[in-house]
């Protein structure tokens, strides 16, 4: 459990891919793992669950719920009577006000974001957890439809958690999302073994500042997922 002051937090995101690693092997208890070794805050979860035949049916935000201690607040994007697949906040915060946003664009992947306001040292604090398309047009969409769902907590301190699928460090979307969320805190971490692309970022708002962040690559994550968690700890301010 956490020691940090209520208002410095660590944050982590990370896309697990199902739980299968790059060895191919399915295993949720090396998830589990890294998530202690971590010990963050605050976690957005990416690709949690099996939408293919080929997955293991295994409910994985139950098995988190169960094997994590966090309280695990799922945002599924797939239709659940064929799938159970989706994003994931991790919180050891008190969570209130839980939304799910519809990214759906037509013609693409489903995709959503699960909204949450947490309360830190009495603080409240407005959590998001998200996974963007693969094209520049999709992604311009989704980052302003998503805007528009958190605008009426606007004037709450808020964090971005996810895979962002963003090639480059400058792109339409990341200078929409600028205007809210002024830092952006973004290394490589794909792919796990050689990581190259900073498809995960954290996006903070005006109200924090960054202590401290890094990708998470013990030896454990290199076979946990494709992904590298990417780990940040802020302050907010007073």
């Amino acid at each position: 459990m956490s020691s940090r002051s209520p208002r410095t937090l660590k944050f982590a995101t990370w896309n697990i891919h199902s739980g299968i690693g790059g060895d191919r092997h399915f295993d949720m208890g090396r998830i589990a793992a890294v998530l202690a070794e971590i010990d963050a805050d605050v976690v957005g979860l990416q690709e949690v669950g099996w939408h293919r035949r080929t997955h293991h049916r295994v409910d994985q935000f139950a098995w988190l719920r169960e094997n994590t201690g966090y309280t695990v607040i799922e945002g599924l994007v797939r239709d659940p009577l064929r799938a159970q697949f989706g994003n994931a906040l991790l919180t050891r915060l008190p969570a209130e006000k839980k939304q799910w946003v519809d990214l759906k664009v037509r013609g693409h992947v489903p995709r959503a974001a699960v909204v949450a306001e947490v309360q830190a040292d009495n603080a409240p604090l407005q959590l998001a957890v998200l996974h963007l398309g693969l094209t520049v047009w999709e992604r311009d969409r989704q980052t302003r439809r998503l805007l528009h769902a958190l605008e009426p907590d606007a004037g709450l301190p808020g964090v971005l958690l996810g895979d962002f699928n963003m090639l480059r460090r400058r792109t339409r979307a990341s200078e929409i999302l600028a205007g809210r969320f002024p830092t952006c805190v973004r290394m490589p971490t794909y792919p796990a073994r050689k990581p190259r692309l900073s498809l995960d970022r954290i996006y903070l708002s005006a109200e924090w500042e960054v202590i401290e962040a890094g990708v998470f690559d013990s030896e454990l994550t290199l076979h946990a997922s494709d992904h590298l968690p990417l780990v940040a700890k802020a302050r907010l301010a007073a």
